[in-house]
């Protein structure tokens, strides 16, 4: 990966370029590619295999592609979503039930959405596993994302309770995304576990 010279601590933006623009280097051979690894490494994740209910996401930006992992849980019978942007406020996430073959629609950032999602949405804490894009990840789960903070307001909940904490959380990622260490903010969401298309990461919670 072509980062800057880490003589000294990269700050957050700059690291966030360096990764994205890495990522868009990437071919849609080597996207593919990769994402066919990462299903393979999926088969590992007991989280992945159990869960029933599961929140996925449409790749942009050169992330890491669910697709296989869509394709194989449509297979197997478990109920797929997607984020969708809500209306009011607009600065967090509601999950769409998805079918094979459903239409899709582009929210205002260009991103697609199911259509007629406002009939079959579902809030976060329904869900049992939500698979995320990322900028980054670290050793203790920490993860950057575009910087929007969409997932971090979404899953909030998570952090204000003391037992049941809701659904799980494994990003998926290309390899060189991972770092060795990130700033964790007070209102960051840590991840479970980061599948890539060379491994497994899962993290520990104390």
């Amino acid at each position: 990966m072509s980062l800057p010279n880490q003589q000294e601590p990269m700050n957050t933006q700059t690291l966030r370029r360096a990764i994205r623009n890495d990522r868009r280097q990437l071919s849609r051979q080597t996207l593919k590619i990769h994402s066919n690894l990462m299903a393979r490494q999926a088969n590992a994740c007991h989280t992945l295999q159990h869960s029933r209910r599961i929140a996925f996401y449409f790749a942009n930006d050169g992330e890491m592609d669910p697709k296989p992992l869509v394709e194989r849980a449509l297979r197997t019978g478990k109920h797929c979503y997607f984020p969708v942007l809500r209306c009011r406020p607009a600065t967090s996430l509601w999950f769409a039930a998805y079918k094979k073959g459903q239409s899709l629609e582009p929210n205002r950032f260009g991103i697609p959405e199911p259509s007629g999602h406002h009939k079959q949405v579902t809030m976060p804490w329904g869900l049992d596993l939500i698979i995320l894009p990322l900028v980054a990840f670290d050793r203790s789960g920490n993860r950057m994302g575009m910087g929007g903070g969409y997932y971090d307001r979404t899953l909030s909940f998570k952090t204000q309770r003391s037992h049941w904490k809701g659904p799980k959380l494994i990003g998926i990622a290309h390899d060189f995304q991972y770092v060795d260490s990130l700033t964790a903010n007070p209102w960051d969401v840590p991840l479970d576990g980061v599948i890539t298309e060379k491994k497994l990461y899962q993290f520990t919670r104390t």
